[in-house]
């Protein structure tokens, strides 16, 4: 398949067994209890076939999300989202993917270290009917990876219709450590979106003002594609590996019961040793993996609680939200929590010069900042109270802001003073070497969740100081917010054309869309 030149422009268009957890796919839609809530789906495990091939299908499809009514989405192999494909460590496997949408797509292989000609880009659309194969050599250690669509401008809208689906990475070191390890059962995996739907039961999404500067703001909770589901794990140590898949809602994540969350690894892998936290901060793009004891029994819910974004705390987002019930049954589980995880390489005293600075910029902020400021949101943010109508004059905003035309929405952000286009070229980074680069937001107080192609890096220095215990392991994403700046360690150890590049973007993906990425080669 043939990838853009830098001069095209493209535009797309327990009551229940644990067994039946392990076995249950992303389609599930089984109910739990007697009172009707649903089962958490679990994605199914998707592996090379006896010739190393793994064959992704991007397909329509429709569900039930709200009651009566009847969603149109998209997803990989299945109506909404897609399989947890999983491979080793020095493994080679052959990826295919099928483009059965009446659109184009993309694959990004978020977090996994490949070749720009194997990323999955905005550079290498799949045309409907199309198919794209890529080899992939797995050269990093064990993580919880993800995959989505990268295609420029319409990311935002593809990833919201339900294209998301986990890559897990094993390896030896991995295998030889005590923590749970059943898929399904005692390992679970837990993808967090909201979404806003329109009266007749479609995703609602608009390139308007309000989202071109705040991101998505959905008023519906999903984990695993369903609201306010329920899991059945053993009684015992339990590992949930988190990923944020929202398009751009920050979450901060806790326990009803105030029983500490054990992050045992980051975005790239496991960290030194876990980390005890009460409270989770994850950004759009990032995944953590904690552990929880519930050896003895009891239930209890996710919560994510309120965040400091004014419009991200609309309701049901303005108090304390359960996501989701777990719910131990009578079997013992089989994981421990090790004092110790994994030998991470020490970061050097004296790093390298600052060779690459990356600048996030909102072109459009003082528009979106007067309309929300008319609307009163936030006198009444300050004030503690909720008023239904300025609540509603928001909802407005949000919801029948009419959408900016392409060409002001392909401008309204930008890093380093540049909007993301096909024909500006983009910068070089020096391959298979360790530089430091430093990303920032100046004058800017948005939440950019900054993500980097083709490699894994090492946070440095986080609002000038040490960055936070749990994020000290291998990163890919990391989180800027009311003018912070993050200093990063990072290498390429694969190579990236200009013709193919990496990427380096705000997750917020109304953000991307919007312009607020760059492109850079490593010869």
């Amino acid at each position: 398949m043939a990838h853009l030149s830098r001069r095209d422009f493209c535009l797309g268009g327990g009551a229940l067994a644990a067994t039946l957890l392990a076995g249950a796919s992303h389609s599930t839609r089984a109910q739990a209890g007697s009172g009707g809530r649903q089962l958490l789906p679990i994605p199914p495990e998707l592996r090379a076939d006896s010739q190393g091939q793994i064959k992704l299908t991007a397909q329509t499809g429709s569900q039930s999300f709200l009651p009566g009514l009847t969603t149109q989405t998209y997803g990989f192999n299945g109506p909404f989202l897609g399989p947890a494909i999983r491979v080793r460590k020095g493994e080679q496997v052959r990826v295919s993917v099928l483009n059965r949408l009446p659109q184009n797509v993309t694959a990004h292989w978020h977090g996994l270290i490949v070749p720009g000609s194997a990323d999955g880009g905005p550079y290498m659309p799949i045309k409907p009917g199309e198919t794209w194969t890529v080899d992939w050599n797995i050269i990093q250690p064990a993580a919880t990876l993800w995959f989505h669509p990268h295609l420029y401008p319409t990311t935002a809208e593809l990833v919201l219709k339900g294209l998301a689906g986990f890559i897990i990475i094993d390896d030896e070191e991995s295998a030889a450590l005590p923590v749970p390890a059943r898929w399904g059962v005692d390992d679970i995996p837990l993808v967090l979106q909201d979404r806003r739907f329109t009266s007749d039961g479609q995703f609602f999404h608009r390139f308007n003002e309000i989202t071109i500067a705040a991101g998505y703001s959905g008023d519906h909770m999903l984990v695993n594609g369903s609201v306010n589901p329920v899991v059945q794990p053993p009684r015992g140590w339990l590992r949930f590996r988190i990923l944020d898949g929202s398009n751009g809602r920050n979450y901060r994540v806790t326990t009803s019961d105030k029983r500490p969350m054990y992050v045992i690894a980051s975005d790239g892998g496991f960290l030194s040793e876990p980390v005890k936290l009460d409270v989770l901060p994850i950004a759009a793009g990032e995944r953590y993996e904690v552990m929880i004891d519930a050896r003895n029994g009891k239930p209890f819910d996710f919560l994510t609680l309120p965040v400091p974004q004014p419009v991200m705390r609309l309701a049901p987002f303005d108090k304390a939200l359960s996501i989701l019930s777990v719910v131990p049954g009578t079997s013992e589980g089989e994981g421990q929590l090790p004092d110790s995880l994994v030998n991470l390489p020490p970061i050097p005293q004296t790093l390298p010069p600052i060779s690459q600075r990356l600048v996030m910029q909102m072109n459009r902020r003082k528009q979106a900042d007067k309309l929300i400021d008319a609307t009163g949101l936030q006198k009444m943010m300050a004030s503690g109270a909720t008023d239904p109508t300025v609540v509603a004059k928001v909802v407005e905003l949000i919801t029948r802001g009419p959408a900016l035309p392409l060409k002001a929405q392909l401008t309204a952000n930008a890093i380093n003073g540049v909007s993301f286009s096909f024909t500006e070229p983009g910068f070089t980074a020096a391959r298979n070497r360790y530089l430091r680069w430093k990303i920032s937001e100046g004058q800017d107080k948005m939440l950019h969740p900054v993500h980097i192609h083709g490699c894994q890096f090492r946070v440095t220095q986080y609002n000038g100081n040490q960055p936070p215990l749990y994020m000290r392991g291998w990163k890919d994403t990391v989180p800027i917010v009311d003018g912070g700046t993050a200093e990063i360690y990072i290498r390429f150890p694969l190579p990236a054309m200009p013709d193919m590049p990496y990427m380096a973007h705000c997750h917020v993906l109304e953000h991307e869309d919007s312009g607020m990425m760059t492109e850079f080669s490593v010869p």
